[in-house]
């Protein structure tokens, strides 16, 4: 069973608000605050010296990463983003006049916006309608044919919090040789991902949202054939197989360093290493049941306090996001709640709540207290 005291003194900044916002901007613990202040402070006082220990750090973040989500270490980069992460994808294929991309109309603006330019490629983007939330996965399937080159599709829908079942899409895709490119940022760190066994191509995660990591770092974790198949959009001299041979003519790493152009966040990645090694310890599936309990709870009472609440029945496609809705005036209740430090967003659907597992069920009292 997860230690409430134990959690919640990793995390200082929750003794004073609740924080139910973590779909916006997540809250770093002091492992991830200690883990980035080491490196920041060797760099200070050693420079150049420290670099072989962040090496060492960085090569056993990539195998953390690849852990947390089911991959393999040698198909894991870094990347600055989200948004970043697609971009290998959207920059990296060989695009032709004809070609097509499926995708949700109602994707965050990260998982829309790099297929959009696409189309000066004569690219066709096929936008899937939204019915209560999300995508319906007979029209996705409807949509993919000979031309469909990616499927790409968020693990949980930012705006409604639904949960997609991957799988039967990954085969789908691989069936169609479609890659499926999944933003896993809403997910990966609340909910137990694998990807290689689901069969995504591309999981492209930011850190700094359910993660609970820095900003400024993601990564990807790719199939083998997106390592084939795809093109580093930006070649630098840590993309090569030896960087320190500074060879004229580039040897390209066999592994995710191909996708890494340059010089590395360090500290990035020595905090996000931090915070995925907090995950597994807790457990991958002990950290989704109690989010998803913990939305279970909320729900219970914001349905008390006569608030409406969208989620699906089924279990299996609930997130760490919860929309609920007033009668009257979702800013006003807002305004309210952050008043009385209690962390949420307003969004068009709604107020959207997101609590992670170090929230308690003092915390949603004392929100249910303000309703």
């Amino acid at each position: 069973m997860l230690s409430e005291d134990w959690v919640r003194a990793l995390y200082p900044g929750v003794r004073d608000q609740v924080y139910l916002d973590v779909a916006a901007v997540g809250i770093v613990s002091t492992r991830v605050e200690n883990a980035m202040a080491e490196v920041v402070t060797a760099h200070s006082r050693r420079g150049i010296s420290a670099a072989a220990e962040w090496r060492a750090m960085i090569t056993r973040t990539r195998e953390l990463v690849a852990e947390l989500v089911g991959g393999n270490t040698r198909r894991v980069a870094f990347t600055q983003n989200t948004s970043t992460g697609l971009a290998l994808v959207a920059n990296g294929i060989d695009w032709c006049a004809g070609d097509n991309v499926v995708v949700p109309a109602g994707e965050f603006p990260s998982n829309f916006y790099p297929w959009t330019q696409l189309r000066r490629h004569g690219v066709e983007l096929r936008e899937v309608p939204m019915v209560d939330g999300h995508a319906d996965m007979d029209v996705i399937a409807s949509l993919i044919d000979r031309r469909t080159r990616v499927v790409a599709i968020s693990a949980v829908q930012y705006s409604s919090g639904y949960r997609y079942d991957l799988a039967p899409l990954g085969r789908l895709c691989r069936a169609r040789d479609a890659f499926l490119v999944v933003d896993g940022t809403q997910a990966v760190g609340a909910l137990a991902i694998d990807a290689d066994a689901i069969g995504i191509d591309v999981l492209a995660v930011g850190a700094h949202k359910w993660m609970l990591g820095p900003f400024g770092i993601g990564f990807v974790a790719l199939s083998e054939r997106a390592m084939e198949r795809l093109h580093p959009s930006a070649t630098g001299w840590l993309s090569v197989e030896q960087p320190f041979d500074f060879d004229h003519e580039p040897r390209l790493a066999d592994d995710g360093r191909r996708f890494e152009s340059g010089t590395e966040n360090a500290a990035g990645i020595a905090g996000l290493g931090a915070t995925i090694a907090t995950v597994l310890e807790i457990g991958r599936e002990t950290v989704e049941t109690v989010v998803l309990d913990r939305t279970a709870e909320l729900a219970a009472l914001l349905a008390a306090s006569g608030l409406r609440v969208s989620r699906p029945a089924e279990r299996a496609r609930w997130s760490g996001i919860l929309i609920a809705t007033t009668d009257l005036d979702d800013a006003g209740l807002h305004r309210r709640l952050l008043e009385a430090r209690v962390l949420c967003s307003l969004r068009a659907a709604g107020l959207r709540f997101a609590p992670h597992y170090f929230t308690t069920s003092s915390d949603l009292e004392h929100l249910a207290a303000q309703l």
